[in-house]
């Protein structure tokens, strides 16, 4: 049994509509998969090394049972699970550049490996790599031949040309994107971005319209196809909640000469997305100021309709920051994210931004208020800061990557560089941390300059007590900091230099730290703002213990409208390593479907002022309530979560009713 992986038979193949059905069993399924994914130990198992995962993959692809009565073929079994050994990470949230599987072939990049200068181990675990794919590719091209239908013919061809030719027709190239996005998941790693479609398919889409083998709406119906396959395993795909998969799809932006991908494909994309709205996959809309008219109306269409897509990246800020931090000029048009909105390079990323706890920022508030000797506003201030820095030096930022000989073929430069892509091999590495509760930190400091220092109502101590003890003996002090004059998102001088500073306190102290000896980002937006909430500390925003957090860059208050949170946060300063997702999340009511033109307005003059990035639901307060009390009547209610989009019946409860306190706060 030598080298003998561990495959986990799934026994639960559909529980997708009992979890639908009822939000409670989110939990069941979060537990379920912990168990099923983190605790296997592994017999006769060989330290981690290219040779020991080529042998994994190897054994794995041995083992598939195939579905052919899809409209593409994806390898992707979901009844067999490859088990991670227990101390390491796998690797997720990347994206492949799709021209690396467009327009390459196995035997090409088998002769690429050959001719490389490469150890003999990763050499040996590259060519057994791409071996156990072309044995499972003559395998499958075989099978469609014996279903004996024209389409299933195509495919066999269309498989069949994975190892000898490129992609040669716009059906062809998304047969091959999803085949191997289907090996990328079957070999445990997680959250596969898309890429930029409407980019890497258009020269396939532009010549099978002129020869006459494609027509508009074919090509609509294929996509349609492509992204009923992606989201149909859903439900194990998913990391923390359903639909938590992180397989994004990258619209718009500029090429490497600097002009618009705007095309035909584009807007089919957005039109697939208004006319049937689904929460995987998941569209980022890369916009500029000289993003046309047009498209913004095709964005702001699919964003009424309410799926919670397309997030919007502000690349004029994003890219020259990118830039600053150290990514090369040549590189950065073809940006993309990090499963979420963490921005990274296509093909040539490593950057892993969840692979570590997100950093609750409260942390320091409290331990800042332990500090007896402060007299003063400014030497709270001074002692705070002391506490970020310490806060952050001492986060535990060690972490061992999964090998993966099958990433290494399809990234730049882990041939070049002889290196695995878990082990350097990109060439960027980029780690990033999350910041959780940003929104109730600036209130809560807020409230202790004015209630503590500028008016003398209460102490430090009393504050530190409020915390200790959730506020009981004090609630009219809770009631005071819960409506405190200033507040997040307020386009106030003070709140806006408050939140710059304490933005870059954090990135100073990030600055200072390393992880396999790259720079690292740090980003204002996380997934955690109920996670990590849960039994938390009340905090001095007037939140109780266990109250969720503030979500992303949003405000707390009724009294904020989107106006001027979008001219806060385009206030906001993301320099340096500040760069790692700095998302505006917030709820606008249904009714601005009747005026589209307003909200393409609003977003486009805060895209003109700054803002990074953006991301929007659509959501009627009493819709939910409904929802939540009758489910059955809304099956296809979608939401928007963090960094994902899902059905409103798969949240669990605290979801639900974060998302119905929002709609009803931003009303």
């Amino acid at each position: 049994m030598k080298n003998r992986i561990l495959l986990y038979k799934q026994t639960f193949s559909d529980t997708r509509g009992l979890i639908r059905s009822n939000g409670k069993f989110a939990k069941l399924f979060g537990f379920v998969k912990f168990i099923m994914f983190n605790k296997f130990a592994f017999p006769n198992f060989k330290v981690n090394s290219e040779e020991s995962a080529s042998d994994q993959f190897e054994y794995m692809l041995k083992h598939l049972k195939l579905n052919y009565s899809l409209d593409y073929v994806y390898p992707f079994d979901s009844s067999v699970i490859r088990c991670i050994r227990i101390g390491f990470h796998p690797i997720a949230s990347v994206t492949i550049d799709a021209n690396s599987v467009l327009y390459t072939s196995l035997n090409m990049k088998k002769e690429e490996v050959i001719a490389s200068s490469l150890n003999d181990s990763f050499r040996k675990a590259l060519l057994k790599t791409l071996g156990s794919i072309e044995i499972l590719c003559n395998q499958i091209s075989d099978d469609l031949l014996n279903v004996k239908n024209p389409r299933s013919i195509l495919l066999s061809k269309f498989i069949h040309n994975i190892i000898n030719s490129t992609a040669s027709s716009f059906d062809e190239a998304i047969q091959r994107i999803l085949f191997f996005n289907a090996l990328f998941w079957q070999n445990r790693h997680m959250q596969n971005g898309i890429g930029r479609l409407d980019f890497v398919l258009y020269p396939f889409y532009q010549r099978d319209i002129l020869d006459g083998s494609l027509t508009r709406e074919k090509a609509k119906q294929l996509l349609a196809s492509m992204f009923r396959v992606l989201g149909k395993d859903m439900l194990l795909k998913s990391a923390a909640l359903i639909g938590d998969t992180g397989q994004v799809i990258i619209l718009g932006g500029v090429d490497a000469n600097g002009n618009n991908v705007d095309n035909e494909l584009t807007r089919l994309i957005l039109e697939i997305f208004t006319e049937q709205p689904m929460p995987d996959p998941k569209i980022v809309l890369r916009v500029n100021k000289k993003t046309s008219e047009g498209l913004w109306k095709k964005a702001i269409s699919c964003i009424l309709k309410g799926s919670g897509s397309p997030l919007i990246m502000n690349e004029d800020v994003i890219k020259p920051l990118m830039v600053s931090f150290g990514y090369d000029s040549e590189d950065v048009y073809n940006l993309g994210t990090s499963a979420c909105w963490e921005p990274l390079i296509i093909g040539k990323s490593l950057d892993q931004n969840n692979c570590i706890k997100n950093i609750c920022i409260l942390d320091t508030l409290t331990s800042t208020l332990e500090n007896q000797g402060i007299q003063s506003y400014e030497s709270f201030l001074q002692s705070f800061d002391l506490k970020i820095e310490e806060y952050i030096r001492d986060l535990n930022l060690k972490i061992k990557f999964e090998n993966s000989p099958l990433l290494s073929l399809f990234f730049d430069n882990c041939l070049e560089k002889d290196k695995d892509f878990s082990k350097g091999g990109a060439k960027y590495n980029h780690h990033g941390l999350l910041v959780v509760g940003l929104p109730n930190l600036i209130n809560s400091i807020l409230n202790i300059k004015k209630y503590v220092f500028d008016m003398g109502v209460c102490s430090l101590q009393d504050c530190l007590t409020c915390i200790e003890n959730d506020y009981v003996g004090h609630e009219d002090l809770r009631i005071l900091f819960s409506s405190g004059a200033l507040k997040f998102g307020s386009n106030n001088s003070e709140v806006v230099n408050l939140t710059n500073h304490v933005m870059e306190q954090i990135g100073k102290a990030v600055s200072k730290r390393t992880m396999f000896g790259e720079k690292i980002k740090v980003g204002f937006s996380s997934p955690s703002y109920i996670g990590l909430a849960k039994g938390y500390p009340a905090s001095l925003d007037g939140r109780h213990k266990g109250d969720p957090f503030a979500v992303h860059i949003s405000p707390i208050s009724s009294n904020i409208d989107i106006s001027e949170i979008l001219d806060f946060a385009s206030s906001l300063k993301y320099e340096d390593n500040r760069i790692n997702g700095n998302v505006v999340d917030f709820i606008v009511p249904a009714s601005y479907s009747k005026n589209p033109d307003k909200l393409a307005t609003i977003l486009k003059t805060a895209c003109k002022k700054g803002i990074f990035e953006l991301q929007l639901n659509v959501l009627d307060k009493k819709t939910l309530i409904d929802a939540k009390a009758h489910p059955e009547k809304y099956p296809n209610l979608i939401v928007r979560v963090w960094g994902f989009s899902a059905y409103f019946n798969d949240l669990p409860e605290e979801y639900k009713d974060n998302l119905i306190q929002r709609a009803e706060l931003y009303e």
